[in-house]
């Protein structure tokens, strides 16, 4: 784990952070679970009150929040934690993991008309949730004169990486010259094929590992380019949860680009039923203990099933030979 993380008691004594300018919105989800709505630090295993978030944020320089991408609760947290950043006279600039970087022109063309922005950047049909689960925060973060920044791999450089040509340049500057300590390995490459619900092909694993890591480390330098600008800030990334965990992934490489940036992770994690020991929740990420400075528990989308619609899928794959 990278030494350069701030944990949670520590930025809690930002003493001169103001009160909150609004409460946390109300939850879109059903509720009735124990857990459902409360904050958690790890850390200290105790209990968090809103203030003491956005406390914790205004006492960092990078804010990564990280979401369950179809879960409007999360992206309703999300802007929450944006317009109180605003409040206290903040600028933030915020970068989505759902926009390439070769397509930041596109966004800074569109970003006057929020309503059209999400077409513009073909935002559904890349495969992301419903624009206006997005546009909130994107609302939140221009109300505030801050500015928004496309932060995932370019589609072309991400099949180069996936096929191995990606060449040493590419290698070099997203650290996959380096081999990741066999821990970390095994455990990426665990968290991939339960992602895709353990019916991968052994061969496809390594691919997705290589592209997971490019994706972390483009994110992480999109972060460490907007930390050089005093004007504003903090710099927040919106990006799946996997992506933000303290324990790897792009903290740990912001660790490397920007030594002693004071950062704040926060996982937005959907509850089980029956699990009401957040300390528990930590098997999901295949850890010991969750892996975020802060945890906030939602209630859980309601969803296909994706893994019976993904073994559908590679069936007729097969079926067909495409």
């Amino acid at each position: 784990m990278t030494r350069t993380l701030v944990r949670f008691a520590a930025v809690v004594l930002f003493w001169a952070a103001p009160a909150l300018a609004e409460p946390p919105p109300s939850p879109i989800l059903a509720g009735g679970h124990p857990l459902a709505g409360k904050v958690w630090a790890p850390a200290s295993g105790k209990w968090l009150n809103p203030q003491g978030v956005v406390d914790a944020a205004l006492g960092a320089g990078i804010v990564l929040l990280g979401e369950t991408h179809d879960n409007a609760d999360h992206h309703a947290l999300q802007a929450w934690v944006v317009r109180e950043l605003a409040a206290a006279g903040r600028r933030p600039l915020v970068a989505l993991e759902m926009v390439d970087t070769d397509r930041q022109s596109v966004l800074d063309r569109n970003i006057g008309d929020t309503a059209t922005l999400g077409a513009a950047l073909d935002w559904e049909k890349r495969g992301w949730p419903d624009w206006a689960l997005y546009r909130p925060i994107v609302e939140a973060t221009l109300a505030a004169r801050g500015e928004i920044k496309a932060a995932n791999l370019p589609q072309d450089l991400t099949r180069r990486i996936a096929r191995g040509e990606q060449g040493p340049e590419v290698d070099g500057r997203f650290g996959l010259d380096q081999p990741l300590p066999p821990a970390e390995e095994k455990a990426l490459s665990a968290d991939i094929r339960e992602g895709h619900c353990n019916l991968l092909p052994d061969k496809a694993v390594p691919p997705m590992v290589r592209v997971q890591r490019a994706r972390d480390a483009i994110m992480a330098e999109v972060l460490a380019d907007q930390v050089s600008r005093p004007e504003a800030g903090p710099a927040v990334l919106i990006a799946g949860a996997g992506h933000v965990r303290a324990d790897r992934g792009v903290p740990v490489r912001l660790g490397a680009m920007v030594p002693g940036i004071a950062m704040l992770t926060i996982g937005f994690v959907e509850v089980e039923k029956g699990k009401t020991d957040p300390a528990a929740y930590g098997e999901a990420f295949g850890a010991k203990a969750l892996p975020f400075d802060v945890v906030w528990f939602t209630g859980r989308a309601s969803r296909e099933d994706q893994c019976a619609m993904m073994e559908k899928h590679m069936r007729k794959k097969e079926e067909t030979g495409k």
